[in-house]
């Protein structure tokens, strides 16, 4: 059983726009979009220089449910005082998708581009004669994607001087233009993909795409769960959970509510070799797993306990020392498992590839002609194909080896896929992929030896974007072309302002490092530790291959193959047996250390849809969501408020809500 929405949201959508003077995405919606862009970058940036974490660990980002939420309150009141000047739902969805662009793109510091102003500075600011990067390191890295001068750094490391000069701007200004056109580039070649297979999925195959639930509902009409006593319920105890706990940790006499506990440390062997060993059961992560379907809910929990049981397995054996590296093996047989569902992804999909490649060659119209994709197949085809044969003259460029361009790019595309495959299929609440990325997938294949220097070190200037995956925002291109189903938004529009933010978003980024760095200083005690340490990694990793470079890792390249076998079995038995409970796709995903974290709300969340199913019917299933979505409506909008007000105090506080 899936959770779909109710059958009058799309009337809902389609009303408003027979109404609707202006378009959806219209220029208001973008210009508020893009005043708001560098203002939440900042806000996003000061997170992680400061506590090292605000979001970016879940599928939805807590900054853009809270702005979203407080937009349709305020939406409310613009409606009774001047009802010509309210926002549309798809004007409120073209705000929430484009920050949603900026914030996957800069959230984290251990996920995709939170750590880059620190990665592409951190090899010359800390190079001595003792670890002899100046000879190893620096001749391999391109100039125009690093800043290097030693003047420039020494206020961005330690602090109180002015990043407002054009001595400073200069020396950002070129390596700032590059990143933002490679990563605008990757960004456009997947949003030109998943154009392409939105038909399929959507249309065809009839996916649910659980995560686009909350935001569609936040600015329906008319079924808007606003309306429902339960969502208040939801957002109350979310408030309340927060307010409590972020009293408790002014004042450590009140006791905090447990809704976050860390057992680490505490659990005899063997059990201490399962990852992650925390519980979450905050309203923000129940409200966030009760949006899986329930099959898949079962899938991600089965695959999440035997994941558990064989780490603790291994280290009862003897065989395995540690569980983030070596036997069993965990991350190279999730890898297996994704390139085997990508592979299979494409064999299901051969006749509808097929017959988008005929009619994009051929110049038929068909759907496209009536703006029903967001581009055209041609256009899609196209800019799939420019776009990366832009990336691989970049790539070349920069240092990397000529055969192993296009390689890592295919992979990079793949697994961008499948990412999208995961949050429309299954709902995932968290998709982090640890190493799991084209640079690993390859250094365990084929060795650092063949890969070559140039590509070793541009693989740790991409460190950020080739870490864990989980706030990377190719998934959210697919979800915006969801939501824009019924006519809430125009397709053809939202994905071009999709590509259109990005660079604007990068850009924003490296302003906002350098405004921040130049006054507090990255390599001082007013930032937090692992903006240096995550980079040091990068490094030190890339200086001891570039010294031994090694071949292919046999024990890595077999359990690649074992995760690629183990999910070609599943693949089989779901095709060929409808009974099959197991769906493969949750296997890869369920090593993900996020999701370990995630276990009993997930199974809390799975026998609470169960029985409501079962005793209940399909009616109390859909009654009870606004429970649920007042939870994470409350829950992003309380987490929003309370950063916000630590920054307002200079205050370098997390509480976990």
């Amino acid at each position: 059983m899936s959770l779909t929405l109710p059958a009058d949201a799309n009337e809902d959508a389609v009303a408003t726009t027979a109404r609707r003077r202006r378009p959806a995405v219209s220029a208001r919606a973008i210009l508020l979009s893009v005043a708001l862009t560098p203002l939440n970058i900042l806000f996003l940036v000061h997170a992680n220089w400061s506590v090292g974490y605000f979001t970016g660990g879940e599928s939805l980002f807590a900054n853009t449910v809270g702005i979203l939420f407080l937009m349709v309150l305020g939406n409310q009141v613009l409606k009774r005082l001047r009802p010509k000047a309210a926002f549309a739902p798809g004007e409120m969805l073209t705000v929430y998708v484009l920050l949603g662009m900026g914030t996957g793109l800069t959230a984290g510091i251990w996920d995709v581009g939170g750590a880059l102003a620190s990665n592409i500075t951190y090899p010359f600011w800390f190079a001595s004669d003792s670890n002899g990067w100046r000879e190893t390191v620096w001749p391999n890295l391109p100039t125009w994607l690093t800043v290097r001068d030693p003047s420039v750094l020494e206020g961005f490391y330690l602090g109180r001087s002015s990043a407002y000069s054009w001595f400073v701007i200069k020396a950002w200004l070129v390596p700032a233009l590059w990143w933002a056109a490679l990563i605008g580039a990757l960004m456009w070649v997947c949003l030109c993909i998943n154009s392409i297979v939105r038909r399929r999925w959507e249309d065809e195959e009839k996916l649910s795409f659980p995560v686009t639930i909350l935001p569609v509902q936040l600015v329906a009409e008319r079924a808007n769960p606003l309306r429902s006593k339960l969502f208040w319920v939801g957002a109350g105890i979310a408030a309340v959970v927060t307010v409590w706990n972020t009293l408790a940790g002014i004042s450590p006499s009140l006791p905090s509510i447990p809704v976050v506990v860390d057992y680490g440390g505490r659990l005899p062997h063997p059990w201490s070799f399962i990852r992650t060993p925390a519980i979450d059961l905050s309203p923000w992560i129940v409200g966030l797993c009760y949006l899986i379907p329930v099959d898949m809910a079962f899938s991600l929990l089965v695959f999440d306990l035997l994941w558990m049981a064989e780490y603790a397995a291994t280290g009862y054996l003897g065989w395995s020392t540690d569980q983030w590296g070596g036997f069993p093996y965990g991350d190279e047989q999730a890898t297996g498992g994704l390139l085997a569902l990508a592979l299979f992804m494409a064999w299901l999909d051969r006749r509808y590839l097929a017959a988008m490649l005929k009619q994009a060659l051929s110049g038929r119209g068909g759907r496209n002609s009536a703006g029903q994709e967001a581009f055209s197949y041609r256009v899609a085809l196209l800019g799939a194909i420019g776009g990366t044969a832009f990336l691989w003259v970049l790539l070349a460029k920069a240092g990397m080896t000529a055969w192993v361009a296009p390689v890592f790019l295919l992979l990079y595309f793949m697994l961008a896929l499948v990412m999208s495959r995961f949050r429309a299929q299954l709902g995932a609440p968290s998709h982090g992929l640890h190493l799991m990325m084209p640079n690993y997938i390859l250094s365990i294949l084929v060795g650092t030896r063949l890969l070559g220097s140039g590509t070793l070190s541009l693989f740790a200037l991409m460190g950020p974007y080739l870490r864990e995956q989980r706030n990377n925002p190719v998934p959210l291109q697919l979800e915006a072309l969801k939501m824009a189903e019924g006519g809430r938004m125009e397709r053809p529009r939202i994905a071009w302002a999709l590509a259109a933010i990005v660079p604007l978003a990068m850009l924003c980024y490296f302003w906002a490092s350098i405004h921040l760095g130049y006054q507090f200083g990255l390599g001082t005690s007013a930032t937090h530790r692992w903006n240096v340490i995550l980079p040091e990694g990068y490094f030190w990793r890339l200086d001891s291959s570039l010294r031994d470079p090694s071949g292919m890792d046999e024990a890595g390249a077999i359990a690649v193959g074992v995760g690629l076998l183990l999910t070609g079995v599943l693949m089989f038995l779901k095709t060929s047996f409808p009974w099959w409970p197991l769906y493969p796709v949750a296997f890869p995903l369920a090593n993900n250390s996020a999701i370990v974290g995630m276990t009993v709300a997930i199974a809390v969340t799975w026998v609470t849809k169960t029985l409501l199913l079962r005793y209940g019917g399909l009616k109390l299933y859909r009654s009870s969501l606004p429970l649920f979505l007042g939870l994470l409506a409350g829950g992003g909008t309380t987490a929003l408020l309370q950063r916000l007000l630590w920054d307002a105090l200079g205050l370098h506080i997390i509480i976990y809500n």
